[in-house]
């Protein structure tokens, strides 16, 4: 596959271009904001009939029942979260909150303004809010046993019941000189796991990757499928790379995890190259895992596309890609970005429309060796760019025989003859070493070096 140059302009121009359309759209959608402040704040006062902006170091707003605006016609309050606890940020950036109290500080109501967290997650919001309803200042706002979380979605459900319970206490101190009764609280332990075993995973995975064994590659891969999927349902996804576009992060304290993934992959990925895709991705693993069961003895035939339709088919990866990005950055968050069917599987949050496509690409891997990745996948549409200018490479070729044994074992197809002498498209290479096992070259290399031991 060729035009790889302009491809990576063409990310490059939509990226930045995106990123600078999101930041001139969030400045005037702030400034729109301002403007509808009333609307916003009848959704936690429906029956206010005049507010009254309260600024200073902690703003906030007095709804009152008729525009007499006395005593008796006070509502409560409200205030906005990120103005209080900007700290809280949830997986994908801040999530800004309008919090409503009445006049003895109890929560009338909180209401999402906006926020870039994976939509598939956000399903089930309204049900998780309606749980701070009737809570106030001495009330305990312990996650996973006062507030149930939202399933699978930790960093987001903290991240909103610490916003709301620290609010509502600096707005009971501040508005109504309320203290709350202190509560003697275990302090958390910094969680060293999201730290240490994404390290072991990707050193396991680069052992794997020089030394081409395939035991090794496999350790990373079950290790992957286990740790990022099944434990953390955290993997790298393109709504990580569109919320890098659009600014949006979460706070390391609260995910580490996401800070050791995207951090290790990209690093890797300009060092060695496809680690992440090749030797760690969880759906990647569940894919060859569901295609060797097929054609283990030969189960089930090989639906291969020939050359051409191959070659031409991988583009489709880079329009999603691009498409993703586009979209993201009109839409102001990455909701578009949840289309990877992967999501659905290890976060068990979706659509019908997901589940049917994660169905589909299940289905197509007993056919075709790692469908989704090879033809439709954004993450490795983004990371096969940064691939090609990797330090390290396989390379084949030197004295080479023109057996084409390469050619034939490669499982993405990233190997082509050319006069003959094996030329590797790095973008599609995942690193397997199946093709240095499979050279005679190699074979008889280390043949020599065994015997000389």
């Amino acid at each position: 596959m060729k035009n790889y140059f302009v491809l990576t302009i063409v990310f490059l121009l939509i990226f930045v271009g995106g990123g600078a359309f999101h930041y001139q759209t969030q400045k005037r959608l702030t400034l729109q904001r301002s403007a509808g402040q009333e609307e916003s704040l009848k959704s936690v006062f429906p029956d206010a009939r005049a507010f009254v902006k309260k600024a200073g170091a902690f703003p906030y707003y007095k709804a009152y029942k008729t525009s007499a605006q006395t005593a008796q016609d006070l509502l409560g309050y409200a205030f906005l979260t990120t103005d209080v606890v900007p700290e809280a940020q949830g997986y994908a950036g801040p999530i800004e909150m309008l919090v409503g109290i009445d006049p003895q500080g109890v929560i009338t109501k909180v209401h999402v303004l906006s926020h870039s967290e994976t939509s598939s997650y956000m399903n089930k919001l309204d049900a998780f809010l309606e749980q701070f309803r009737g809570k106030g200042l001495n009330d305990a706002f312990e996650l996973g046993k006062d507030i149930d979380g939202i399933s699978r979605a930790t960093i987001t459900s903290t991240a909103i019941t610490l916003a709301v319970s620290k609010s509502l206490k600096e707005a009971s101190r501040q508005v109504l000189q309320r203290e709350a009764v202190k509560a003697v609280t275990a302090k958390k332990p910094f969680p060293w796991d999201q730290v240490i075993v994404p390290i072991i995973l990707f050193a396991i995975a680069i052992a794997g990757i020089v030394s081409h064994q395939q035991k090794v590659r496999w350790i990373a891969l079950i290790g992957g499928l286990m740790y990022f999927g099944l434990i953390k349902s955290t993997m790298v996804s393109v709504v990580h790379f569109v919320n890098i576009d659009l600014m949006s992060f979460p706070s390391f304290e609260q995910s580490p995890l996401w800070y050791m993934l995207m951090g290790s992959t990209i690093l890797t990925t300009f060092l060695f190259g496809m680690v992440f895709c090749g030797s760690l991705c969880p759906f990647a693993a569940v894919q060859e895992i569901l295609y060797n069961l097929a054609h283990r003895k030969k189960k089930l035939p090989q639906r291969a596309l020939s050359n051409r339709v191959d070659q031409q088919t991988r583009y489709a990866k880079y329009l999603v890609l691009f498409a993703v990005i586009v979209v993201s950055a009109a839409l102001g968050n990455s909701s578009a970005a949840g289309i990877e069917p992967f999501l659905t599987l290890f976060t068990l949050h979706g659509t019908t429309l997901a589940w049917s496509l994660l169905v589909f690409m299940l289905f197509l891997s007993f056919f075709h060796f790692r469908f989704w990745c090879k033809y439709l996948c954004p993450v490795g549409a983004c990371l096969g760019l940064f691939a090609r200018f990797s330090l390290y490479k396989i390379k084949l070729g030197k004295e080479c025989t023109g057996c084409s044994a390469c050619e034939q074992i490669c499982p993405t197809r990233a190997i082509r003859m050319d006069a003959d002498a094996p030329v590797i498209d790095y973008p599609e290479c995942i690193l397997c070493g199946k093709c240095v096992g499979a050279c005679p070259r190699e074979k008889k290399k280390k043949s020599s070096e065994d015997h000389e031991q």
